[in-house]
């Protein structure tokens, strides 16, 4: 059997196409014409991943020829978790041409199209990473917070009007003693100058 080399080209060129465009994973949910409600989560499954990480997955809406992307789900989805669970915002409108794109253009995985209902319409976030396959961690607050400068004790410096009291009553005591002193010296003087002029008046 004889290949010309316009078949070999179209198809060298065919498996390239397909190549090029290969699938990041198989979607196994959501299903065809699945139904959800606005504040329900929704459980994005897929199988036979071949990448380690999906770059993103959005949410596009439209039909399946021209779908526009409205937001951003997540980003670098770990594809071995192999789901990924997205809790549908309040905000969005209703309607039932929704899909999912897992991947980066042209390597992509359409899950749809299926129905949105319940929603109040308004401004979608630009990403809803807080979502994901293994659940959110909530912020803990610190183990041993620390303690506020009202509540915090702090040593009692020495107080200066006790210290001055100290001091002044020690120097009340000193000049007391001084003065005990003096007036016991001043009594001898006078005893001694007694004694004098009674001997004295013994001669005059």
């Amino acid at each position: 059997m004889k290949f010309t080399g316009a078949t070999l080209f179209i198809s060298a060129a065919y498996v390239a196409s397909l190549v090029s465009a290969a699938v990041p994973v198989s979607i196994t949910s959501p299903l065809t014409n699945t139904k959800y409600k606005a504040g329900q989560e929704a459980i994005i499954s897929w199988i036979n991943p071949t990448v380690a990480t999906i770059p993103q997955i959005v949410l596009a809406k439209g039909p399946s020829t021209a779908l526009q992307p409205l937001m951003t789900i997540a980003t670098n989805v770990n594809a071995a978790d192999l789901k990924y669970v997205w809790k549908i915002p309040f905000e969005i409108e209703n309607g039932s041409e929704y899909a999912f794109e897992l991947g980066n253009s042209p390597d992509l995985a359409f899950a749809g199209p299926f129905t949105i209902e319940g929603g109040v319409g308004g401004t979608l976030p630009a990403s809803n990473n807080a979502s994901s396959s293994t659940g959110t961690t909530a912020s803990q607050p610190p183990a041993n917070p620390p303690a506020s400068n009202a509540g915090a004790a702090t040593p009692a410096a020495p107080s200066t009007t006790t210290g001055s009291t100290g001091s002044t009553t020690n120097h009340q005591a000193s000049a007391s003693h001084a003065s005990a002193a003096n007036k016991e010296i001043v009594g001898q003087a006078m005893v001694a100058f007694g004694l004098v002029a009674a001997v004295g008046s013994q001669f005059f």
